[in-house]
């Protein structure tokens, strides 16, 4: 498991960008329902709980996507109920494994009545459809999550209606846009170190947003406007009235569609780029809210973390002013599992009440 976050050279920033959370193309709201192309063509059972799908569906950019699934005991294929999900989506440079190899989330989750999908993506797919320069077309991660995957696994692997979403920095953003998306469909979202806003723009030099888009889609040998096309001004232009693509990313942001959060309970955890410790290790009482010490600005040398501490500065400030109530622990913290899986223990409670598991 990640531990601390070392300091970064300029040398390696592009390689530690491309860890961040990167989004894609696409707009809220783009998922169709089923056409049931979607197919799982081969299941590998990893032990008694963990069951791996490779699916094919036209929406991927790749032959199969895996999907882990981690069931509870008793489940079968031919069960005579169903389980609520709780969807674990991953980082950028993450994949299907992450949460069940980087964290303690089969132990977490011994027990309980709740099944857990952890679907691959890719590096730079930003959970979202992609704009293709107009095309659209595959990957259209948005479509094949929610309206192919989603009803396969409902209707095949006994997966219910009832589900609530969470995943860290790309996958932050994607639990957050994908609820805002189409409300109703999870009861409960949490974001840890989320990329709350992709058009976020540094104050003070550091990682803006788009920066990070063009820099991950470089770990995917894509060019990175066929994701959200180009931000316009104030990135790429001078000219105030030039916003290009703009409304394709505003689309995407969670900060942007902030109101269609609203009814949904929310948990955000982001750290403010210092890496002090977690102060906290599987098998220790749950984490103390004492952590959540609200930094007011961002510090250390994890320039990841700095710009997820301002745009999730940014959302929470937005739903505040809507009135959207939501639970929130900014920490002094950096960009790695081990913040990331304190504050999974954290929310659990309140993920598990949303499913009544």
């Amino acid at each position: 498991m990640a531990g601390s976050v070392p300091r970064t050279p300029p040398a390696v920033l592009a390689l530690l960008l491309t860890l961040l959370v990167v989004p894609a193309a696409g707009g809220a709201g783009t998922a169709r329902a089923a056409d049931g192309a979607a197919r799982v063509v081969t299941e590998v059972k990893i032990s008694e709980r963990i069951l791996d799908l490779a699916v094919a569906a036209p929406e991927l950019d790749a032959p199969v996507k895996w999907v882990r699934l981690l069931v509870p005991k008793g489940w079968s294929k031919t069960a005579g109920r169903t389980w609520p999900t709780l969807w674990l989506l991953h980082g950028s440079g993450g994949s299907h494994l992450d949460w069940t190899t980087k964290t303690h989330v089969e132990r977490l989750t011994a027990g309980r009545e709740v099944m857990v999908v952890m679907p691959e993506t890719s590096g730079c797919g930003g959970y979202s459809d992609w704009w293709n320069f107009g095309r659209g077309g595959a990957p259209a991660w948005e479509t094949y999550l929610l309206g192919e995957l989603r009803p396969l696994l409902e209707r095949d692997y006994r997966a219910g209606p009832r589900r609530a979403v969470a995943g860290l920095s790309m996958g932050g953003l994607g639990a957050l846009k994908l609820a805002a998306a189409h409300p109703g469909v999870f009861r409960a979202v949490a974001s840890y170190s989320g990329a709350a806003n992709p058009l976020y723009k540094s104050p003070d030099g550091g990682l803006s947003g788009p920066d990070a888009v063009k820099l991950a889609a470089l770990s995917c040998l894509a060019d990175w406007r066929r994701i959200w096309g180009e931000p316009g001004y104030p990135f790429d232009t001078t000219d105030p009235a030039d916003v290009r693509q703009r409304a394709l990313w505003e689309r995407n942001s969670p900060l942007y569609q902030a109101r269609r959060l609203a009814g949904t309970p929310l948990y955000l955890s982001y750290g403010d780029g210092t890496d002090s410790g977690p102060g906290w290790a599987w098998g220790d009482p749950a984490p103390s809210p004492s952590r959540c010490v609200d930094p007011p600005v961002h510090g250390g040398d994890d320039l990841l973390e700095a710009a997820v501490h301002g745009m999730n500065r940014q959302l929470r400030d937005r739903l505040s002013q809507l009135g959207i109530p939501a639970t929130v622990c900014a920490s002094r913290g950096a960009h790695a599992w081990s913040y990331w899986e304190r504050e999974l223990v954290a929310s659990f409670p309140m993920l598990m009440r949303s499913l009544g598991a």
